[in-house]
């Protein structure tokens, strides 16, 4: 059941309501997380926290809990819905201010958490993602996880019009990451992906899966990726908390290898669900 924790208080989330002085609805100014949840249980939690913390202080927005706080909200999230496979949605924002002003207002923060199903994480179909390549015109500090979404959404919906199921942004010649995931690359047995700057978010699936290349032998390198090479490579893949890791079929309505998954990404994709089985022992 989807649920929803606004400001102390639990409902369903249609039903949870903020002021229009909000600063979050007013000037996109918050942050947020997505969390997985498999088994009943946060996945990758205290990273995810982190995160959050990070991207808080980059706006010098003080976090109103603290780790601890934030993992017994959750947990208690989690239990009153009663999923066992879920995501879990955070967004802090500045709160609700007493006039629109671009001062930043003396007030308490809003904070929202909501749980809700994920059926893409039963992963009982996987279908191979088509993109296509967009410009990049967002602003320039992309590891910030904000709430001030409309560039994205905007290049989403034109990957959409033209038939494609997201993009791949490209600045002055590189590719960044998708609209809301991050990608990899695999060119002659190497996997490859963009290295962490304030143009990209700093995914945390996208470091569970550099963090299982590494412990597993398989060759890897974080460093800028031309246009030319992603068009030339033999698998791409995107990596979210949505999504885990997703295989693409065709760039730009040209296939991708040979159109289906390949193999690094099958070999990534049992070592990441085999990561999430020994963290779900863990939690028991």
């Amino acid at each position: 059941m989807a649920i929803s924790y606004l400001n102390g208080e639990w409902q369903p989330i249609g039903e949870a309501r903020i002021s229009v002085l909000d600063r979050g609805f007013m000037f996109g100014d918050g942050v947020y997380e997505v969390i997985p949840v498999y088994g009943g249980h946060a996945f990758t939690l205290s990273r995810h926290l982190r995160r959050l913390e990070a991207s808080l202080a980059e706006i010098k927005l003080k976090n109103p809990m603290t780790a601890a706080d934030w993992t017994g909200l959750i947990d208690e999230a989690i239990s009153r819905s009663g999923e066992s496979t879920a995501l879990i949605y955070i967004q802090v924002t500045r709160g609700v201010a007493t006039r629109r002003d671009h001062v930043y207002p003396d007030v308490p923060p809003t904070v929202l958490v909501m749980v809700y199903s994920a059926p893409i994480l039963e992963r009982t179909e996987i279908r191979p993602y088509k993109l296509v390549t967009l410009e990049d015109f967002r602003w320039a500090r992309g590891h910030i996880k904000t709430v001030s979404l409309i560039a994205a959404g905007m290049l989403k919906n034109e990957a959409i019009s033209q038939g494609a199921d997201d993009a791949i942004l490209i600045r002055e010649g590189f590719a960044t990451e998708s609209t809301s995931s991050n990608f990899f690359i695999v060119k002659d047995g190497v996997l490859i992906t963009p290295p962490k700057s304030q143009l990209l978010l700093h995914g945390i699936t996208r470091d569970v899966v550099v963090e299982l290349a590494r412990s597993n032998q398989l060759a890897l390198q974080e460093r800028d990726v031309k246009l030319a090479e992603l068009a030339a490579a033999d698998e791409i893949m995107i990596t979210s908390s949505g999504h885990e890791i997703w295989p693409v079929a065709t760039l730009n309505g040209e296939p991708v290898g040979n159109g289906a998954p390949g193999i690094m990404w099958k070999t990534l994709d049992a070592l990441f669900q085999g990561y999430k089985q020994q963290q779900q022992q863990q939690q028991q």
